[in-house]
Order: C-alpha cells, then structure tokens, then sequence
C-alpha cells in the first residue's frame, strides 16, 4: 500500500511540475503575441509625438524583440498545449483526483490577473475616450489587450468549473478557444515576419546598420588624427600604422566584403567616406530629418563628407593640397 501512495504521489507531483509550467508559457506566449502586435501598430500607426521611434530603429532594436517572441511562439505555444493536455487528461482518467492546493490558488491568482487587466482595459479605453484621445493607435492596442486577456480568463473559468467543480464542460469550447489562439497567434507570427523581416533581410539590415557603426567610428578616428596632429590623415592606412590611432583598424573595412571603406580629403579640413549599403534608409527618416552620420543613406554607394577642428590653426606646411577637380 505505501508503494502505491508513494507512486500516486511521484504522479501528482508531475502533475504539478507540469501545471506549473503551462503557466509559465502562458505568461512567455501572452506577452509575446502583445509584444508582436504592439510592434505592427507602432510601425503602421506611428505616433507624430515619437517620431524618432522610426523604421530604422526598428530594424535595429526592435526587429530583436520580434523575432524573439516569435520564436517563443513556436516554440512555447505546441509546449503550452501539451502541457494542458497532460493536465486534462491526467484528471479525465482518474476523476475523483484532487488537485494540490497550490496548483489551485495559482490558478486563481491567473483568473484574477486576467480579469483585473479586462477591468482595467475597459476604464482606461473609456477615460481617453472621455479626455478625447481616441486614435486608432490607442484603440488597437487595448484591444490586443482585451482580446488575450478575454481569452485566458474565459478559458482558466471553463478549466475551473471542469477540473475543481466536476462540472460538465463540452469540448467544443476548449477547441473553440484553443482555435481562436491558434489563428491569434499565426496572424502574430505572419505580421512579425512582415514587419520584423526575414532572417535573410534580418541579415543584410545587420550589414547595414554594422557600416553605419563602423563609419561614425571611422569618422571619429579621422577627427581625433587632425586635432592631435593639426591635419588631416593622408589616407586609412596612416591611422592603421600609428600606433595611437590603431584601434581604429576594425571600423576600416566592410564587414560584408572586407574591402576598405573610400576615403578621400576634399579640403584642409574636410574629408568624405564612402560605402555601399545593401538597402536604403532614407524613408526611415523622411519626416524626422536628420538622424546621425551616414544613418540616412541610399541604396548602393553612399557618401558623407565630415568638418574636423584642429587643435592649433593649421600651418600652412602642415596643409594637404586639395586634389584637383
């Protein structure tokens, strides 16, 4: 008798470890499919107050985000029905099984959650309403809210009456609900594809936004070379072979094609630098004007030309000739 108990007892905390986990999806697949959806209305309902919160930072920072909760979709979301599938089924052959209390007040504090973020959805969509900030951004935002919060209260409630109360559930509703999730959470990752890229346009955005580095650092090695030396560095190797300026020999070349970027002195204290950029970035900032050094550029050969400040007046035997026209 104490070999069994102790197996039904080995069985029920199974039981719990996997309850416990189909919580901890539900908590990583609910923020994900907020976080994808957040991030397609911020791209096509962007908001004039932030407009430096435009495409290129989204291709940079936030394309991470979606693409991690998109892999926390595929991968959690096939986990998270096992785990209730386990769990009903667990009670389906032994109906008479009683539930730990723990599993019981986490459960309860998920209802609570979920019902206290419909309430609260509710009130904060009627006070802008009433204070007359009722855009489609804001709109579209509570309702992702209210949609995953409807959808887990409704189910745990069903999961309630079913598993603690013993109470007859059809089917049908779970697989309704479990239906709606699917298609919620395929529109999520087929947006989060659109919006975040591909891995192949992932990658050569990252190419991209390495050569936008690599020239601000190039071009901040060419200003510290002529305020120390009171000219300009005849070319990139010069900084290359001084040893004070040879930290500098990593932001040379393409990350792409290893080639080194083209620099040209236009003046005594001008210069441009030269790269070719995979895509353009010039409508990412199309309404907000100029972001940074090189940010802004066209698809191909891109130049810039940069002003250095030299420590001391130049000399006139210290200045480079300009190149002839």
């Amino acid at each position: 008798m104490s070999e069994i108990k102790n197996q039904e007892f080995k069985n029920s905390m199974v039981e719990i470890f996997i309850n416990f986990l189909s919580f901890l999806l539900l908590g990583i697949i609910a923020t994900a499919v907020g976080i994808l959806y957040f991030q397609v209305v911020n791209k096509y309902f962007p908001d004039i107050l932030s407009g430096t919160y435009k495409n290129y930072q989204f291709s940079s920072f936030n394309s991470s985000a979606i693409h991690y909760s998109i892999a926390s979709l595929i991968i959690g979301f096939p986990i998270y029905i096992w785990a209730l599938w386990f769990w009903f089924v667990s009670f389906a052959n032994s109906p008479k099984k009683e539930e730990s209390r723990l599993s019981k007040w986490i459960t309860y504090i998920v209802l609570l959650i979920a019902g206290g973020t419909i309430i609260g959805d509710l009130i904060t969509v009627l006070y802008n309403f009433l204070q007359g900030e009722f855009g489609a951004r804001f709109l579209l935002k509570a309702v992702t809210i209210l949609v995953i919060a409807v959808l887990v209260f409704v189910f745990y409630f069903l999961e309630r009456k079913k598993i603690q109360y013993k109470k007859e559930v059809f089917s049908v509703f779970f697989w309704v609900l479990m239906a709606l999730s699917l298609a919620i959470i395929i529109l999520a990752i087929v947006f989060g594809f659109i919006v975040g890229g591909t891995p192949f346009e992932t990658r050569v955005k990252k190419f991209d936004l390495e050569r936008v580095n690599n020239l601000q650092a190039l071009s901040s090695c060419v200003s510290a070379f002529s305020f120390d030396n009171e000219r300009l560095p005849a070319n990139v190797e010069e900084m290359k072979n001084n040893t004070r300026y040879n930290y500098c020999a990593s932001q040379i070349s393409d990350p792409e094609t290893k080639k080194d970027y083209e620099y040209k002195v236009i003046s005594k204290n001008e210069f441009e630098l030269c790269a070719d950029f995979n895509l353009s970035a010039l409508e990412d900032f199309q309404d907000i004007g100029y972001y940074g050094s090189f940010t802004k550029h066209g698809q191909g050969r891109s130049c810039e030309k940069q002003n250095v400040t030299f420590g001391k007046p130049l000399p006139p035997e210290k200045a480079i000739p300009v190149p002839a026209r």
